[in-house]
């Protein structure tokens, strides 16, 4: 009890979610870039009371903008499932008996026992869903790491890079009414019942927005995380407040999440991440959600990128080569990003913004059609 009564005395009633930190007599009553950087770094590294309510139930946890990823709550049936899966990619992967022991944290017998089993013959626990199954199986048979364990980086956009993301994102993008969506548990098919939701969505066919900035950040996720599929996109949730939610579900895809704006509660299978202004969450098929939480009384933006780790090989598309030229102005020093279309020419962010913004404007006649098969193949809602 005693340490009970000192942790909650060190959380400042001030740090809260949904309770802002108001200017005193001394401070002004805004503050420039770099002073609200400042005071975010140091809200980031304070505790903080989390209170969110998911499928009827109310949770108050204390989390931290710095925790790292949690230990995933999973049953051992379902455990086990996915270790024999991930040992038999291991030793696709040229991995010994030993090696695979270790990174499971399973005895070498057991990799032994598991390297004999087909694992199209492994039984697949009730808890995991039969498209998913099929889908990891694909992953494996393909070469591609099975149950891709998660990974958070704080901060992945940071300082001066991040700054007034949130505000325009919530203003340049394509925001429309999202919409409830169902998925059958045994085949995964998605059906859009057309009933409101609390939240929008926006969606664009490639990893490019417009938004200078994000695009920077969106350019960085592909390269470091070697995203291939020539047909990933983007879709995009805004959260006005902690009113607005998305129920628990799961993708046959994987998924990369930055996050803007208010911090909320992230719950990854069935644990809950506090993710704040730049973060970055990259995972597969694991069950997730973004619960409500009343006492947020700002917006959060996401932007995820969806693909599916199988599709295509990697073309670079950020390039430093001494000769390498934008096509836009000519300049032979700057960074550049490569375009997939325009005959993979190269731009200077400058001018991939304007090249962004201008192809984004000629196909604004077929944005409808888009955001219905981005809906079809994405997010759903129970």
């Amino acid at each position: 009890q005693q340490q009970q009564q000192q942790q909650q005395e060190q959380l400042s009633p001030k740090v809260r979610l949904g309770v802002g930190v108001k200017p005193s007599s001394a401070q002004p009553a805004e503050l420039d870039g770099g002073c609200r950087s400042v005071l975010r770094d140091i809200l980031r590294e304070r505790p903080v009371r989390c209170v969110y309510n998911e499928r009827g139930e109310r949770h108050e946890v204390v989390l931290s903008m710095e925790d790292a990823l949690p230990v995933a709550q999973r049953s051992d049936a379902v455990q086990e499932f996915q270790d024999i899966l991930r040992a038999h990619w291991l030793k696709a992967s040229g991995r010994s008996k030993e090696e695979a022991a270790s990174e499971l944290r399973r005895a070498a017998g057991w990799v032994t026992r598991c390297w004999q089993m087909v694992p199209e013959a492994v039984p697949r626990p009730h808890d995991v869903p039969p498209y998913i199954a099929e889908y990891e199986l694909t992953m494996l048979r393909g070469g591609v790491e099975p149950f891709r364990p998660p990974t958070l980086i704080r901060r992945f956009v940071s300082g001066a890079d991040a700054e007034g993301l949130y505000e325009a994102c919530a203003q340049a993008m394509p925001w429309r009414q999202a919409v409830f969506r169902k998925r059958n548990y045994e085949t995964g098919e998605v059906t859009v019942t057309g009933i409101a939701s609390n939240r929008q969505d926006s969606s664009y066919r490639s990893l490019a927005t417009g938004i200078a900035g994000l695009d920077v950040a969106l350019a960085r996720v592909r390269t470091e995380f070697g995203v291939a599929d020539p047909k990933a996109y983007l879709l995009n949730n805004w959260y006005p407040d902690g009113n607005t939610s998305i129920a628990p579900h799961s993708h046959d895809f994987w998924s990369a999440i930055l996050s803007f704006g208010a911090p909320r509660v992230f719950v990854l299978d069935g644990q809950p991440i506090l993710l704040g202004h730049g973060d970055l969450l990259v995972f597969g098929t694991q069950r997730h959600s973004v619960p409500k939480m009343p006492q947020v009384k700002d917006g959060r933006v996401s932007v995820a990128i969806f693909w599916y780790p199988e599709g295509g090989a990697l073309q670079p598309d950020l390039q430093g080569a001494i000769g390498s030229v934008c096509a836009g102005c000519g300049d032979e020093t700057a960074l550049l990003q490569q375009a997939q279309e325009d005959g993979g020419r190269s731009y200077c962010e400058a001018c991939w913004a304007r090249w962004s913004s201008d192809r984004l404007a000629e196909e604004e006649e077929d944005d409808d059609d888009m955001l219905n098969l981005a809906v079809q193949l994405s997010l759903m809602e129970q």
